[in-house]
């Protein structure tokens, strides 16, 4: 078997884009009155506009990489990593594995805590879907459990 790599993160929509364009437009549309009639009061607010704008963009980006879920399986182990914390466990510390809406957990047979995976993208997920298949396996082939 080989190392696979799932990325769950949440969609950056077409409406998110198009609200900070929207913003923006405005911004350069009252900075372009400011210039074009010498109006300082109407400079200021277009260069703030824009500048928010863009501000707003940045946290979205952020909040957005920070939801993010990675979850890395090898033959040996499975690596968790969201919001900047990492947990790992080898195949054979798992004892059994639950889905529960748009969260798969992982139950461990060492008294420590379920590795919990989350999917920002909602119950609906593919990608999830994908996963939870692939970690099926992954723990059937790590008990020698082979399909007939």
């Amino acid at each position: 078997m080989t190392q696979k790599t799932y990325q769950l993160s949440s969609p950056m929509t077409t409406r998110n884009w198009l609200i900070v364009a929207g913003i923006e437009l405005i911004g350069l549309i009252v900075l372009a009155l400011g210039l074009v009639l010498q109006r300082p009061y109407l400079f200021i607010p277009g260069v703030v506009i824009i500048v928010g704008a863009s501000v707003l963009l940045s946290f979205t980006i952020m909040v957005r990489a920070r939801v993010a879920t990675a979850v890395k399986l090898t033959d040996d182990d499975i690596t968790i990593t969201s919001g900047g914390k990492s947990a790992t466990a080898p195949w054979s510390r798992i004892s059994d594995a639950a889905i529960s809406g748009q969260t798969i957990y992982l139950n461990r047979n060492d008294r420590q805590p379920a590795l919990k995976i989350d999917s920002p993208r909602g119950e609906g997920d593919p990608m999830l879907q994908e996963l939870s298949v692939e970690l099926a396996g992954r723990l059937d082939r790590s008990r020698g459990y082979r399909d007939l």
